[in-house]
């Protein structure tokens, strides 16, 4: 994608906001999806002969995992809402991942949270002025940011960490103590009390037993941070769907000429989007900085890329988001275990795209049905007839990163203005 000059005609920007409480029939909706959900897994569980797909150490990784994508593709969200494209998401983890570990082993887990958070800054005003003042291609500023920061991360190690104890060219000294976690009485033991989804998961009985296992995964001992940044999503859908400024926001990416002819300011709407884009990114990588107690070189893995792939594939929306990074955590925490919990969670992928396009077919999209259907008929014939080598579980996330956005690939649909620059001329920054 190039960038252009916005040359479109002043008219009324985006529609009011509307209501985001979830209808009836959303909510039917939803429970009929979960218990296919459950089903599915315990399908898998017995297939694949993989009881570690329903456990709740796996559940409990999965959640882990899944808030740092969504935090970065939340990030990227908020600027690309606003037309910016952030290809530089990884690079603002990076950043972050360097100054948690910074921050944290000076002052503690709390600090590096900040300390992430400052190191996202720092990218994203680099990225606002080089794409918003001076008009820089922003898919090339954003690789570029990505390169820079891998390689201002080991340099600023080497003088920083290199000789200390406990630090490395290649990480940080440890961070001392970490956040608080937080289990729900009544169900994980929290408080005290009895801890039930424990003797559900060890019951041994069908169905009970997985339902445990994934119920405790998900409400026992769940880090502040990991809470702090779910309630991110609800927040971002009520900032950018509920309020002014989100309508604001939203038109500065879809019509930014509208915007500016209702007295709007394009250029500081667009600045406040990449910094609290790269803010977000940066508190992603603080996150990892504190679930390894430390700075590790490389330790960011990609993530970056998949939260943007997670953005591509919710389709630019919070719920999006939210379905999109629990499904590359869940991958991710995958790739931590056995190979037959790897091999289970293909046959639930193939079963998914095969009905994703089935149902295109049913209501007359063909063209986007067949993608899904080749993919998982594809899939199935891996489970059933490919013997997987072990290595290849490590991969998951990635595998599955590149087979999402082959599903989603057909039906998104970026902001109006995501690329497009507006000249400074003609805004009223």
């Amino acid at each position: 994608m190039t960038d252009t000059v916005e040359t479109t005609p002043a008219s009324a920007p985006a529609a009011a906001p509307r209501s985001l409480a979830p209808s009836p029939r959303r909510l039917r909706a939803a429970l009929r999806w979960g218990l296919l959900g459950l089903a599915l897994v315990i399908v898998a569980q017995y297939v694949a002969d993989a009881p570690g797909i329903s456990a709740s150490s796996t559940w409990g990784s999965a959640l882990r995992l899944t808030v740092p994508i969504a935090v970065v593709a939340i990030g990227g969200l908020y600027s690309e809402r606003a037309g910016i494209i952030n290809v530089g998401l990884e690079g603002m983890m990076i950043g972050g991942t360097w100054m948690a570990g910074l921050f944290g082993w000076l002052w503690g887990p709390w600090a590096a949270l900040g300390g992430g958070v400052v190191g996202g800054l720092v990218f994203g005003l680099l990225m606002a002025v080089l794409c918003i003042e001076m008009g820089l291609n922003q898919l090339v500023v954003g690789v570029a940011i990505n390169v820079i920061a891998a390689a201002l991360a080991r340099f600023m190690s080497d003088i920083v960490f290199n000789g200390v104890d406990g630090g490395t060219i290649a990480h940080s000294p440890r961070i001392d103590g970490s956040l608080p976690v937080i289990s729900v009485p009544f169900l994980s033991g929290g408080l005290g009390t009895v801890d039930l989804t424990r003797a559900m998961e060890s019951s041994g009985l069908p169905v009970l037993t997985q339902i445990g296992g994934i119920v405790g995964g998900l409400t026992r001992d769940v880090s502040l941070a990991a809470i702090l940044g779910l309630l991110l999503i609800p927040a971002t859908a009520y900032v950018l769907w509920r309020t002014k400024f989100g309508l604001r926001w939203r038109a500065a990416g879809e019509q930014p000429a509208a915007l500016q002819a209702l007295g709007g300011k394009v250029h500081r709407t667009r600045y406040i989007a990449v910094l609290v884009g790269s803010g977000l990114a940066g508190f992603a990588g603080g996150y990892l900085a504190l679930i390894s107690q430390a700075y590790v070189e490389n330790q960011t893995a990609g993530r970056g890329f998949i939260g943007l792939a997670t953005l591509i594939f919710g389709n630019w929306m919070p719920s999006g988001v939210f379905l999109g990074s629990s499904l590359f955590g869940f991958s991710d925490a995958v790739g931590l275990g056995r190979p037959e919990t790897f091999r289970a969670l293909l046959f639930i992928l193939a079963v998914v795209f095969l009905l994703i396009g089935l149902l295109r077919m049913y209501r007359g999209d063909r063209r986007a049905g067949i993608a899904p259907l080749v993919l998982g008929g594809v899939l199935l014939l891996v489970f059933l007839f490919v013997p997987l080598p072990t290595e290849l579980a490590t991969a998951a996330p990635y595998l599955v990163t590149l087979a999402v956005l082959v599903v989603a690939g057909t039906t998104m649909r970026p902001p109006a203005a995501l690329g497009h620059l507006f000249p400074r001329k003609n805004s009223r920054t």
